[in-house]
């Protein structure tokens, strides 16, 4: 019985992959699944319904209003996004650790910050 279990769970994460958010430039939230990024298009009392951030792409996903993975809809036309995400990722953690280096060390100035911003990257 648990074997029918862990099947049935690994053909439903391969069916639906695992979704993740982050903030555009512009602060809004972007869904981003298989290393591509969707925009929110519109929300209805039950439904989330996201389009690629690629205009001209056809590929859609639904989303329930806990950001659970409903359905994708069509197919990409274009490559994967994983550069893009990995700079956005950077770029996230560079203003997160400049914000909490300026909490706590409020008299350094500004370059300071980035170059220790930049160290504790490349450790990254």
């Amino acid at each position: 019985m648990a074997e029918a279990f862990v099947t049935l769970t690994s053909e439903i994460q391969a069916k639906f992959p695992s979704i993740s958010f982050i903030n555009s430039n512009k602060g809004k939230p972007l869904l981003v699944t298989d290393d591509y990024t969707f925009k929110l298009n519109k929300t209805t009392t039950s439904t989330k319904y996201w389009i690629c951030t690629n205009n001209g792409c056809a590929a859609k996903v639904h989303t329930d209003l806990n950001n659970g993975l409903m359905k994708t809809v069509g197919y990409h036309s274009h490559l994967r996004e994983k550069e893009k995400l990995e700079v956005s990722e950077a770029r996230e953690k560079m203003i997160y650790l400049k914000i909490h280096f300026l909490i706590l060390n409020p008299l350094r100035p500004d370059v300071a910050i980035w170059q220790h911003c930049a160290n504790i990257l490349r450790k990254v």
